[in-house]
C-alpha cells in the first residue's frame, strides 16, 4: 500500500511540473493544481478503503507524512486562489493585504502551537492519537478542528496539512512582498525627471498586452503572453496577475466593441494626424 501511494505522490509530482512548463496563467495554472491534487487525494483513498494498512506503524507513517505533503498542496492552491482573486481587486493596497494574510497566518500558528511546536520538531509520543483513525486528543485540544471523514483521516493529518500548505503560502507572500517593495521604490521617470504612474484602467492595459502579443512585437514573437504580463506589471506598477480573467471579461463584450480601448487610442491618433493636416500657420494664410 505505501508503494502504490508513494507512486501516486510521484506521479502527482510529475504532473505538477508539467503544468508549470505550459506556461499558463495563475488561474489557470492554480485549477490545473486542485483538480491534480484533489484527483490524486481521491486514489489514495480508494487504496486505503481498498487495501487497508498492514500495521498501526504503517498506518502512522501514511497520515502522517504521506498525506498531509498531498493534502497540503491542496491547501496552499486554495489559499492561492483565494487570495489571488482578492489582490486582484486591491491595487494600490496589496502591502495592507498581504499583512493582513501573513496575521491571519500567525494567528492559526498561535491557536494550534502546540501542535506546531510537535510538526515542526519531528515529535513522535503522541503518534497513535494523532495519527490513527478513530482516535481524538482529549480535552480542548482539538475542540477548533471540524468534523472529518473517519474512514480516510485523522486530527493530526489534517492539522499537519495545514501547516505545510501555510508555510509555503507565507514564504509565497514574504517573496511576492519583497518584490512588491521593491518595485515601490523604483518610480518610472522622464530624463525631464518627471514620474510616471499608469492611472488608466487595468483592463485597458490587458487591452494592450494582448495587442503587443498577438502581433508578435517582442522576440520575434517568441515570448510566452506570462513574461509581458510580469514585464507589464513591473514597468506600469499595475496587478495583472488576472490577466487571463480580466481578457475573458474582454470576450464576453456585448454592448461595446470588444477592442474599445484600442478602438479609441486609434481614433485619439487620427484625430490628431487629422488635425495636424488640417493646421494652416498663419503666415501661410
Amino acid at each position: 500500500m505505501r508503494k502504490k501511494c508513494e507512486g501516486l505522490s510521484a506521479q502527482l509530482m510529475d504532473d505538477l511540473e508539467k503544468v508549470e512548463s505550459k506556461g499558463l496563467g495563475c488561474f489557470e495554472k492554480l485549477k490545473a493544481y486542485l483538480n491534480l491534487v484533489s484527483d490524486c487525494l481521491g486514489r489514495m483513498k480508494e487504496l486505503v478503503l481498498s487495501d487497508g494498512f498492514s500495521s498501526q506503524a504503517e498506518e502512522i507513517e501514511f497520515f502522517k507524512q504521506l498525506k498531509p505533503k498531498v493534502y497540503g498542496l491542496l491547501v496552499f492552491a486554495s489559499e492561492r486562489y483565494a487570495m489571488e482573486s482578492a489582490s486582484a481587486l486591491l491595487i494600490g493596497r496589496l502591502d495592507r493585504f498581504y499583512k493582513g494574510q501573513l496575521a491571519f497566518i500567525a494567528r492559526f500558528f498561535r491557536q494550534h502551537e502546540f501542535m506546531y511546536q510537535y510538526y515542526r520538531l519531528g515529535q513522535v509520543e503522541m503518534d497513535g492519537v494523532y495519527f490513527v483513525r478513530g482516535q481524538r486528543p482529549s480535552g480542548v485540544l482539538g475542540i477548533d478542528v471540524p468534523e472529518l471523514d473517519i474512514s480516510f483521516s485523522t486530527y493530526g493529518d489534517y492539522l499537519f496539512a495545514k501547516f505545510i500548505g501555510y508555510e509555503r503560502l507565507q514564504n509565497l507572500i514574504l517573496s511576492e512582498m519583497q518584490g512588491y517593495g521593491s518595485s515601490k521604490g523604483e518610480v518610472v521617470r522622464s530624463k525631464k525627471g518627471k514620474s510616471l504612474k499608469w492611472t488608466g484602467d487595468a483592463t485597458n492595459l490587458i487591452e494592450i498586452l494582448y495587442g503587443v502579443f498577438e502581433t508578435k512585437q517582442f522576440n520575434q514573437g517568441e515570448v510566452d503572453i506570462s513574461d509581458l504580463v510580469d514585464v507589464f506589471s513591473e514597468v506600469f506598477e499595475v496587478n495583472l496577475s488576472n490577466y487571463f480573467q480580466r481578457f475573458a471579461t474582454i470576450k464576453r463584450r456585448k454592448l461595446v466593441s470588444k477592442t474599445r480601448f484600442l478602438d479609441q487610442m486609434r481614433d485619439a491618433v487620427a484625430k490628431r494626424i487629422d488635425d495636424a493636416d488640417a493646421y494652416v500657420p498663419s503666415w501661410a494664410k
